[in-house]
């Protein structure tokens, strides 16, 4: 009976492993939103890409992550990117200040401007060469 018993709870010790094996790389993932909003940004042109620092406001406290992520290009040149991090799962309602250092690969013959849009505004930021 005892050997029974140790034979069921090392069984169930060995799937409850295999589970959390399995369910670790979903926990890597983040629930990746759009920020509150876009404060300012700078820009600087490199060979081939764009270095960009933005600065804004995440909605609450533990927002981790925080990039900028090209959603395609708009018209006469114009690069449109949403600001975005990752949201926290639990934490206090404070406005909080973010900033993220990115390098864009983009085609600096052909853009012009950056759009940068959040949650509760945009921002057009120039490219000068």
């Amino acid at each position: 009976m005892i050997r029974s018993g140790f034979a069921v709870l090392l069984a169930a010790g060995t799937i409850a492993a295999a589970t959390n094996a399995t369910a670790a790389p979903k926990a890597s993932a983040c629930d990746r939103q759009i920020l509150y909003q876009i404060d300012s940004a700078r820009i600087s042109a490199e060979p081939g890409a764009v270095l960009i620092d933005a600065f804004g406001v995440a909605e609450s406290a533990g927002w981790t992550n925080p990039t900028l992520v090209v959603t395609g290009p708009g018209p006469n040149g114009t690069v449109n990117v949403d600001f975005v991090a990752c949201r926290p799962e639990v934490s206090a309602t404070v406005l909080t200040p973010v900033q993220t250092r990115v390098t864009l690969d983009l085609d600096l013959a052909t853009t012009r401007q950056i759009v940068i849009r959040a949650k509760t505004n945009t921002m057009t930021v120039e490219i000068s060469k």
